[in-house]
């Protein structure tokens, strides 16, 4: 069973019983899972990743959008690209413990959506200049224009999104932009003209390590 609650900023609650794991395409976004009681962080994915089975317990996550949770962490999201560490290595002090009370706290059914919900505009660092890249992605903006219309060198914007984001922006474009354009129908050799990969091939082969399944699969499984 898997239900999830969304949150102001992109962010989003969720909870997980009886699973025993999954495929997660690349979405770009950091979650703060609690697993018995334990909490992790899962950085920012740039590839499919299986996830574990929940346990007698279930499992219940804090789901950040990308570019939402560097403030949080206090740390480089580069750092953490596809990775799953514990919370204790990266946040220190009392929102560590704050946050992984709230998190026992509403998987025990004794805390409000609202309640945590108070903590997520600290924890997502929410920027224009997030924003904006959002806006970009989604459009497929090269990133050369990108980094002109925000005012910066192409080498700032890059590193700027490595901290931010955890990942370049020819990832986000593409994790969201292919994704999008196959559920509408779009032809294969078309959404890799529209998505920024090279040629069809290119794009089997990015989708699949983004998604876990190839352009066709994810199709027919959109249908």
């Amino acid at each position: 069973m898997y239900s999830e609650t969304p949150l102001p900023d992109g962010a989003a609650l969720w909870r997980s019983l009886g699973s025993d794991g999954a495929v997660i395409p690349a979405d770009g976004c950091v979650d703060l899972i609690l697993r018995e009681d334990r909490v992790f962080v899962a950085g920012p994915s740039t590839r499919w990743i299986a996830t574990e089975s929940d346990g007698e317990t279930g499992s219940v996550g804090l789901r950040l959008a990308p570019g939402r949770a560097g403030r949080m962490l206090r740390t480089e999201l580069s750092e953490l690209a596809d990775q799953l560490l514990p919370l204790d290595a990266i946040v220190q002090g009392e929102p560590r413990r704050h946050l992984r009370q709230a998190m026992m706290r509403y998987r025990e059914g004794t805390t409000g959506i609202g309640q945590i919900s108070s903590t997520v505009p600290l924890a997502s660092g929410s920027s224009r200049w997030v924003t904006s890249v959002h806006s970009q992605a989604i459009a497929a903006v090269p990133a050369m224009q990108v980094a002109s219309e925000l005012g910066e060198s192409e080498r700032t914007f890059r590193r700027r999104m490595l901290a931010t984001f955890g990942y370049g922006y020819a990832t986000l474009v593409r994790a969201r932009r292919a994704q999008h354009l196959i559920r509408r129908g779009v032809s294969l050799s078309e959404v890799a003209a529209h998505a920024g990969f090279a040629d069809q091939p290119h794009l089997s082969r990015e989708f699949r390590r983004l998604v876990g399944a190839t352009p066709g699969q994810f199709a027919s499984s959109s249908a």
